[in-house]
């Protein structure tokens, strides 16, 4: 695998772009280590979120990892007064099996560590590299997120590339070990696929796949059914091995629905939302909270009381000293849904209880120039 190491020229302050009353995601400041697209995870999963989207960058010679990735997150944080929690890494793996990525991801982390920042790994790959980072995981907040698609059948048809259904839970065990909190995406479970493979027998091992990540220390579990393009959704039907009737009923269960916050192909309302409760219920009997990741409302299926679908406090920080951060007591992030006075919030900045990405504006120090705002200052090294 050809690594192409090359810099980053634009800043990577930016929030879920999903809007609308309809959003469960809380604000966070998502930081990938690579581009998103098909050339730049090794992992070429067949249901890739990253993929096919408009955004995807091909075409690079290799996988592209940002080789200034710390410097210019550092740089950037130099310059808030608030800061938002960072999820690491939302369109490609961070914890692939690439030196130069991990390299990246671990300086990084000992930013965000020695800052004091809140922040989340996200991974189908072996996390335990970063418990070498210097001051890991730091005095902010900090989980884990493993995504299992499903048991070891599943992860063949649809990530076979992947790391496995084992190193998967193992990933999950390390964080038991280390003190630190874990959550498991059983993320897209796909029921003509499971259908398929397990005949009536399905839930129960969708059941199972939530026990073995309970039995690694997991105390949440999010889940969806998937929200798929059209190019997909056909792929998904045409898998090899795949009876015709299958293929057919994947075809008609997954119809187009924009009634959330992004359109796509998505499970009939319905299904989904049978399927969601007896896995909520599942989920509480083995001792987790359970959340449905943007496809339903929190009311329909989630665990009553989670701050966010995530789970685990992640509130926004506030600069405490030059180089310092501290967690804003009773912030959830999850301004517009669940923060405890929006009219003024514990942030002090109520234009931020808003369904909407929120504007890198809000966050920076007082005095902050034009060019800072555009992201043309130089960052710190």
């Amino acid at each position: 695998m050809k690594v192409v190491l090359r810099e980053r020229r634009s800043p990577t302050l930016h929030d879920f772009p999903y809007r609308g009353e309809g959003r469960k995601c809380y604000h966070k400041w998502i930081v990938n280590a690579t581009p998103p697209g098909r050339e730049h995870c090794i992992h070429s999963c067949l249901y890739c979120y990253a993929r096919d989207a408009v955004y995807s960058r091909g075409n690079s010679g290799g996988t592209v990892v940002y080789s200034n990735l710390a410097s210019t997150v550092e740089g950037e944080l130099s310059r808030l007064e608030l800061c938002p929690p960072l999820s690491i890494s939302n369109v490609t793996d961070p914890c692939q099996q690439l030196p130069e990525l991990r390299r990246a991801v671990g300086e990084l982390v000992r930013v965000l560590a020695a800052w004091g920042v809140n922040f989340h790994v996200i991974t189908k790959g072996d996390p335990s590299f970063l418990e070498k980072v210097p001051g890991f995981p730091g005095p902010g907040k900090f989980f884990l997120a493993v995504t299992i698609e499903g048991p070891p059948e599943v992860l063949a048809a649809l990530s076979p590339r992947a790391p496995s259904y084992e190193s998967r839970l193992d990933a999950l065990r390390w964080a038991a070990s280390m003190g630190l909190p874990s959550m498991v995406r059983l993320d897209p479970v796909i029921p003509p696929l499971w259908r398929a493979l397990y005949g009536e027998e399905w839930r129960a091992r969708a059941v199972g796949v939530l026990s073995d990540c309970a039995a690694a220390g997991v105390k949440h579990a999010v889940s969806s059914t998937g929200r798929f393009t059209v190019r997909t959704r056909r792929a998904l039907a045409e898998m090899p091995g795949i009876p015709r009737a299958v293929s057919d009923e994947l075809l008609l269960s997954y119809q187009y629905d924009r009634s959330y916050t992004s359109a796509g192909y998505m499970l009939r309302h319905d299904l989904r939302s049978e399927f969601h409760r007896a896995m909520r219920d599942a989920a509480h009997d083995l001792g987790m909270t359970y959340a449905v990741c943007q496809e339903l409302s929190a009311e329909e299926a989630d665990t009553p009381g989670l701050p966010h679908c995530e789970a685990y406090p992640m509130p926004f920080s506030r600069r405490s000293g030059p180089r310092e951060f501290a967690p804003i007591p009773g912030c959830t992030a999850n301004c517009h849904a669940t923060c405890p006075n929006p009219a003024a919030p514990p942030c002090g900045r109520p234009e931020l209880a808003s369904a909407q990405p929120y504007r890198p504006s809000l966050l920076k120090r007082a005095g902050t120039t034009g060019k800072e705002r555009k992201g043309e200052m130089p960052c710190m090294s």
